[in-house]
């Protein structure tokens, strides 16, 4: 399984407490994303689930050249 593949899907599956960002070195925007999900009580959560399948499902349509070019670029949800 390569990196692109991995990170699709951690975006589909656990985008909400902030793995992908984990992933890409964002440690702060990772941890923004726990707490705000914790402040407002899941509801900004739920909108980083429908942002992270929408992000993961364009991963993982991509070439692994196109991932390799935007590569640390990706971003979904809130914070930004």
């Amino acid at each position: 399984m390569n990196n692109r593949v991995l990170f699709g899907i951690m975006c589909i599956l656990f985008n909400q407490v902030g793995v992908p960002c984990f992933m890409q070195g964002q440690t702060s925007t990772g941890i923004k994303r726990i707490v705000f999900l914790i402040i407002s009580c899941g509801v900004i959560g739920f909108i980083n689930v429908i942002k992270g399948i929408i992000l993961g499902v364009k991963i993982l349509k991509m070439t692994d050249e196109e991932y390799e070019e935007g590569k640390g670029t990706f971003s979904a949800g809130i914070p930004l």
